[in-house]
């Protein structure tokens, strides 16, 4: 077993739409309501690549680059350990310290056969679904037991002879639904995207209960890399990065939401658009990663990040996506910049007894969500982090923002740095605390940001953590989940090896939280070392979810 992922599937198009915008072949939407199309379970060699390596770099130079400063980071020697807060999750408890409640701090998915866990999920009025690289589960909020558990084919519709992963989910108290996304690759030449709604707020099943469709690329031998899933008030919206078999460019797409309830639309009652390979506002540079938010609050506009192109860079790109009143049609927005602290690609993270190191990505944003801040307003901030090179040293760091979308020029709020001079922090996830379910609105000023942390010279290995920030205030922090020893698998079986990590993990804002005391909750997962001398012949994550107020 040498393969990311080892599972396969097929759907088939009960309906359809066709929607040109200006490529060589349509698009189409397609329901998944009686799978019967063909699919061989063969690969492309972006796809393969994908799952083979997991996910795909935009070019030679950050590989080199992140091979540069990982060797870095490995012969780095430094003689005292570190005992910042920000590593060891907080000395003592203190006042408006992140805490953990209503006991909700438990076990999710563990590896079956595949590497990394992909890990993320969202919070419902009445459950927490997380999907992880196979499958997927729900679990009831209030006692953490679980309701069901499935395939990521089976969520989708597909049959058991697709590849899919790379799966995104999201609850959305708009239309009271929860909604998924993933890769679902039907043959060498057949890439589609799979997506879907809940048919209910509180699904508990993953057939009768949920709306399954999918989308086809103009291209279908273009492999939407790396799918992202967010929204505004009119739509859904996805950001992939696409590859024929090398980088090609970042694409968006949006898809009209359903309106609330248990109906599931016909595919051809969707109005849908794509941009393929955005730039920046020069228009010649491409970016690369883009993320929409998952929109809390009404908004008739989403807003999407992405990276820089080319690194270093001091810029995070901004792209809105309205919509046109006449048409109901998407309408996508010039290439705004922010101006940031320069950023690079990070070192892989080492890590205490093995010499494999962790694979902290290569500075994309990977979530990200947008909320009104009470203290500004009407302003709905927009949360986004990414793990970066620290500039003063070869370790990883995590980097937050809190930004402003909606000004001509993104304006920057609030921005961190989290990091020590001893270990590495990456694979982050960060979330507002605000709250809607229904007509009730409240909090949003205070937030939650996760992460993992490691390290060959602090004695860490690969562990959770969360920080927080109550009402603006300064950042405190919390020990979630210890790792049990240091990290390896069949993605890094020798000495040296770069083990799988991550791609991603979650933090999404409670619609219903526990208690009140002027703050609310935010419900996260990530990955996590759980077994002791863990054997190199299998898939060993372990993941960690939990309900932290700050």
């Amino acid at each position: 077993m040498k393969s990311r992922h080892l599972w396969t599937g097929c759907i088939a198009s009960a309906l359809s739409l066709t929607f040109a915008v200006g490529l060589a072949q349509a698009q189409t939407i397609t329901s998944a309501a009686h799978p019967s199309g063909p699919a061989d379970g063969t690969l492309g060699p972006a796809a393969s690549a994908a799952m083979e390596r997991g996910r795909l770099l935009m070019n030679d130079a950050d590989a080199a680059a992140i091979d540069a400063v990982t060797k870095a980071a490995v012969e780095a020697k430094i003689d005292a350990p570190d005992t910042l807060s920000p590593e060891t999750g907080g000395a003592a408890a203190k006042a408006n310290a992140p805490v953990v409640v209503g006991g909700h701090s438990f076990a999710g998915q563990s590896a079956t056969t595949s590497s990394p866990s992909d890990s993320t999920g969202t919070i419902g009025p009445f459950s927490y679904i997380q999907t992880v690289n196979k499958s997927v589960r729900i679990y009831n909020r209030s006692t953490n037991a679980i309701v069901a558990t499935g395939t990521l084919n089976q969520l989708a519709g597909n049959a058991s002879t697709v590849n899919s992963f790379d799966p995104q989910i999201m609850w959305d108290g708009q239309t009271n639904r929860f909604y998924y996304l993933m890769d679902s690759v039907f043959s060498s030449t057949n890439n589609k995207l799979a997506f879907g709604f809940s048919t209910t707020s509180n699904p508990t099943n993953f057939t009768t209960n949920w709306c399954k469709y999918l989308f086809t690329p103009g291209d279908p031998a273009r492999f939407p890399d790396y799918p992202k899933l967010g929204d505004s008030f009119w739509f859904m919206i996805f950001g992939v990065n696409s590859f024929k078999p090398s980088f090609v460019g970042s694409d968006l797409i949006a898809i009209s939401k359903p309106a609330a309830g248990a109906t599931c639309p016909s595919a051809a009652t969707f109005k849908f658009g794509t941009v393929q390979n955005i730039k920046d506002s020069g228009g010649v540079n491409q970016t690369f990663t883009p993320v929409p938010a998952n929109q809390v609050d009404t908004n008739g506009i989403g807003y999407v990040v992405a990276r820089n192109g080319g690194l270093p860079s001091t810029k995070l790109w901004f792209y809105s996506v309205s919509r046109n009143s006449s048409t109901g049609v998407p309408i996508f927005g010039a290439a705004r910049g922010l101006t940031v602290l320069s950023y690079t690609v990070p070192p892989a993270a080492t890590q205490p007894t093995f010499s494999q190191v962790i694979d902290t990505l290569d500075a994309r944003p990977t979530q990200a969500v947008q909320a009104i801040n009470i203290d500004r307003g009407s302003t709905q901030s927009f949360w986004v982090q990414h793990t970066v090179k620290n500039p003063s040293a070869a370790l990883a760091e995590v980097r937050w923002y809190e930004v402003n979308p909606a000004t001509a020029t993104p304006t920057l709020l609030r921005s961190g740095r989290i990091f020590s001079g001893t270990s590495h922090f990456y694979n982050a996830a960060i979330s507002p605390d605000r709250r809607r379910d229904g007509a009730t609105f409240a909090f949003g000023d205070s937030f939650v940001i996760q992460y993992n942390v490691s390290g060959s010279n602090s004695g860490l290995s690969p562990r959770i953590v969360a920080g927080s920030s109550f009402s603006g205030g300064a950042m405190q922090f919390l020990l979630v989940r210890n790792a049990v020893g240091p990290y390896r698998d069949f993605t890094c079986p020798s000495a040296g090896n770069k083990c799988r990590w991550g791609d991603y993990s979650a933090a999404a804002p409670d619609p219903r939280p526990t208690s009140a005391a002027g703050r609310g909750e935010v419900w996260v997962t990530n990955q996590y070392s759980g077994l002791a001398s863990p054997s190199t012949s299998g898939a060993n994550f372990r993941t960690w979810i939990s309900a932290i107020q700050p």
